[in-house]
């Protein structure tokens, strides 16, 4: 009796629930299971299941950063730029301790808050927005040409590296001595030594060195035939300027006296 009366007392005690709100189980650890044809996965190995599947795509706290600070700088660019971001479609799902009542004014204000959005929303152009991205995929496909360009220059380069060390590779046959090092007859190119002074050849050592004798190079026919020219024109005029001056002396010669020479005129 005593034991009736305690669970009466506290059925009484329990305070009423709302409506939609149901009272919270305990979790039983020993129970049949609640569908006899079907038997669930233990929780321990949904847990191992879970864990590999975040193994095999691992996505690290600095990706979901990175992530969210280019989602939120795109945001940024859109509203710098004056285009507004698409509305965002409410998923529906009824909490755990929301009535029914409750869930339906919550649907309701979010429809008519996207609705609102929607109607004043201001006018998009698709078809402007449609030429970004002809431009990016033009860009990428020059990015493209030039990294299979760099590819191909570096493969080259591998070719030619290779076929260099083949031909610089030497083969040393079977019984073959080498009685002395060899001789180096080309200086390598990063060498920073200089040679003794007077070791160069130089071209003017040629004709300045002892023995040689300038030779005097004979002029061509076509040289001669001008020089004779222009000494015969020079002989020429220097005859007429003579006689041009022969011509105004003689009268100044015939007004003199006879017996008096002409004072000399500096």
């Amino acid at each position: 009796r005593r034991r009736q009366q305690q669970e009466e007392l506290r059925g009484k005690q329990r305070p009423a629930l709302r409506p939609g709100q149901c009272r919270k189980e305990k979790k039983k650890v020993n129970c049949k299971p609640k569908n006899q044809d079907e038997q669930e996965i233990p929780f321990r190995l949904r847990e191992i299941m879970r864990s590999r599947q975040q193994m095999k795509n691992p996505i690290s706290n600095k990706r979901r950063k990175t992530e969210a600070h280019v989602a939120f700088r795109k945001t940024l660019e859109k509203e710098a730029k004056g285009v507004e971001p698409d509305i965002a479609v409410p998923k529906f799902k009824q909490k755990k301790w929301e009535s029914d009542g409750a869930y339906m004014r919550r649907m309701e204000q979010e429809t008519q808050h996207v609705l609102f959005l929607s109607k004043n929303q201001a006018a998009r152009r698709p078809e402007a927005q449609g030429t970004p991205e002809r431009e990016k995929s033009e860009h990428r496909k020059a990015f493209q040409k030039r990294r299979l360009e760099r590819v191909r220059q570096r493969k080259e380069d591998k070719a030619a590296d290779r076929l260099e060390q083949e031909l610089l590779q030497d083969r040393v046959k079977f019984g073959e001595v080498a009685l002395q090092p060899p001789e180096l007859t080309a200086r390598p190119r990063k060498s920073t030594s200089r040679g003794q002074p007077g070791e160069k050849s130089l071209v003017l050592r040629v004709p300045l060195g002892p023995g040689s004798v300038s030779q005097p190079l004979s002029p061509s026919l076509a040289r001669q035939r001008i020089v004779e020219e222009e000494r015969a024109r020079v002989v020429q005029a220097y005859r007429t300027l003579k006689k041009l001056k022969q011509q105004q002396q003689g009268p100044e010669l015939s007004c003199l006296r006879p017996g008096k020479k002409p004072r000399a005129h500096l």
